[in-house]
């Protein structure tokens, strides 16, 4: 239970699922549509994948090892590092991990003969580096960082396929706007849910981050200000969902329309009603989690752009 916690499996089974439904519900649908081969094989899918959840879970190890004094006082009794396993077990982890998966990237690189490939797994492998010793202690660009990596979960195999493409010289050049589209769509939908619940974990941290002269948020403005931000957001996010609705509805992807409007956009008034009650820290626990569900629903969603037979 302790690796199970430290390295944050169920993120990490998230971002699989996300890579795959990426995949096999919107590039494999389109490349078909178009008749054109696949450049990744199913091997070297499954190596991509495992690549940079490999990165992740090193990623995940450092974090928890510089932010152990902070876990400490905001979740007493329940920090992996230093109360189950070693402190230097957490470092030691994310070199091990980030030396195999930059290795392993390095690797299915050369296989899909694209230089630029080479660079992608360093990249990530920085951001989460540079995100746990830097970036989490500043003011807004700590959540910018996490909500980009998780635009980078859906762009990346977007990266790898259209990279490799071009390494083929074979190219779905009918689809690729649509594609593109998806991705962003998407891609942005992960960034803007992920920014929003940054901003709700510094909140319910609060206590510990001012021990460790963080400067996020919630300690810049205070709990109460904060939440009114954070509705802000997620009012824009709501009027987001039903412009989208609209045009989904336009497109006659009936199947996509019924999960927005039965689904995700109650699930966010749900999120909102739960927000504008909360007050103290404690109340905004609840509310990560509801985004973490709300995000899997969100990328769930695309199975069903598969199910329409308009694809552009």
């Amino acid at each position: 239970m302790a690796y199970f916690r430290l390295f944050r499996v169920v993120n990490l089974l998230i971002m699989a699922l996300t890579m795959i439904f990426i995949k096999f519900f919107l590039i494999d649908p389109s490349i078909g549509f178009e008749n054109v081969a696949s450049p990744l094989s199913d091997l070297q899918f499954i190596w991509l994948v495992a690549t940079y959840i490999v990165i992740a879970a090193g990623g995940y190890a450092i974090n928890d090892y510089y932010d152990v004094g902070m876990d400490e006082i905001n979740r007493p009794g329940k920090t992996v590092l230093r109360n189950k396993l070693s402190l230097s077990f957490g470092q030691n982890m994310f070199f091990v991990l980030t030396a195999i998966g930059v290795l392993s990237g390095f690797g299915l690189a050369y296989t899909l003969k694209s230089t630029t490939l080479y660079f992608m797994p360093v990249f990530v492998a920085a951001l989460f580096w540079f995100y746990t010793t830097k970036y989490k202690r500043e003011f807004v660009s700590g959540n910018l960082v996490v909500a980009f990596l998780a635009f980078l979960n859906i762009g990346i195999v977007y990266i790898y396929y259209i990279l490799s493409f071009a390494g083929m010289g074979d190219f779905p050049v009918n689809m690729f706007p649509y594609i593109t589209k998806i991705v962003v769509i998407y891609g942005s939908f992960a960034f803007y849910v992920t920014f929003i619940r940054e901003i709700v974990k510094d909140v319910v941290d609060i206590k510990g981050d001012k021990e460790f002269d963080c400067k996020n948020i919630a300690i810049r403005f205070g709990v109460k200000d904060t939440k009114t931000i954070l509705l802000v957001l997620s009012f824009v996010l709501l009027a987001v969902l039903l412009v989208f609705a609209y045009f989904v509805w336009t497109l006659n992807k009936d199947y996509l329309f019924w999960f927005i409007a039965v689904v995700l956009i109650p699930m966010w008034i749900y999120f909102i009603t739960n927000l504008s009650r909360a007050k103290e820290t404690e109340d905004f626990k609840p509310l990560a989690l509801s985004l973490k569900i709300f995000m899997v629903a969100g990328i769930v969603s695309l199975q069903l752009l598969a199910m329409s037979n308009q694809w552009r």
